[in-house]
């Protein structure tokens, strides 16, 4: 059985939680069994700092189980982030790229916990691969705008982007997909291990950001499909350009660490026990002095 050493304080469910993967995996009293995609059956589970898999190979116990991430290049990039999150890696899936579109494009203004994996586990349950998906009439599993976008969404991701490597061409020809914005596609080259510089900016990421002074809005669709990041006329103002060159591939990490921080702490009013409280400042000055890790100084 493949078997995968974690660092001090790292948790399997904790980085599975926030991630788009933990859609393929049904959770059996601390065990995580694969329900669809590559490896179907295969388990994972955590014994103190290792992680052991079973039906699966060790590559890819090491993607699912999110320590392919350098720890160290982490701690490098955003030590004071990292030291907050040791629990986090990044959990993906290259192997299932369709599989893992179809839970982003089904989180889009609903809930993770409640529709979205419960969509995933009857869809998967019955279709598979790519092809079974596209011959599946996804309203048997409920009349949400989601599931009713999701067919001919599928059948445009097919056809445009499911076939492309370079993590730009997908991008473009992702957001050439009805009801596929920047957040979504950068989730879906995110999660299926295309590119861990691009972070999905959602609300989460904005409001973490502007609490630690890391100025920057929304990418802006007709932008992102025209231009790549560094050509982009609004990259000045774009905090999914900030974060990717301040970052670079931790990028994607530092989100998901926001999404996590902002969920868990912030949103609860949790200040008093929120590791980050010291750089979390009126003008961001944890940032310009780069006591949160940030790559590059501001300007």
């Amino acid at each position: 059985m493949p078997r995968a050493k974690a660092w001090e304080g790292y948790s399997l469910s904790s980085t599975l939680a926030p991630s788009f993967v933990r859609a393929l995996f049904e959770e059996r009293g601390g065990v995580y069994v694969k329900i669809a995609g590559r490896c179907r059956g295969a388990r994972m589970w955590q014994e103190g700092e290792e992680v052991v898999g079973e039906g699966c190979g060790e590559e890819e116990l090491q993607f699912w189980s999110g320590l392919w991430l350098d720890r160290r290049l982490v701690e490098g990039k955003a030590p004071l982030l990292a030291a907050a999150h040791r629990e986090l890696g990044l959990s993906v899936s290259p192997y299932d790229r369709h599989l893992i579109f179809v839970a982003v494009f089904l989180s889009r203004a609903t809930s993770w916990e409640g529709n979205v994996l419960r969509w995933c586990r009857g869809i998967f349950s019955s279709a598979d691969t790519l092809e079974e998906l596209l011959e599946l009439d996804f309203t048997r599993f409920g009349g949400s705008f989601q599931l009713r976008q999701l067919g001919s969404a599928l059948r445009e991701y097919a056809g445009r982007a499911h076939a492309l490597s370079d993590p730009w061409e997908v991008r473009r020809a992702l957001l050439s997909v009805r009801n596929v914005g920047p957040k979504l596609a950068d989730a879906y080259l995110l999660f299926a291990g295309l590119d861990p510089s691009a972070p999905p900016i959602d609300r989460h990421a904005l409001r973490m950001a502007a609490r630690l002074g890391l100025a920057g809005s929304q990418p802006r669709k007709e932008l992102c499909a025209r231009y790549r990041c560094p050509e982009c006329p609004a990259v000045a103002s774009c905090l999914r350009w900030e974060l990717s060159s301040a970052y670079g591939p931790v990028a994607g990490w530092v989100q998901t660490a926001f999404y996590v921080h902002d969920t868990l702490l912030c949103s609860r009013g949790e200040c008093c026990r929120c590791p980050l409280s010291g750089a979390c400042e009126p003008g961001g000055a944890a940032w310009s002095t780069g006591r949160v890790g940030r790559a590059m100084p501001r300007p």
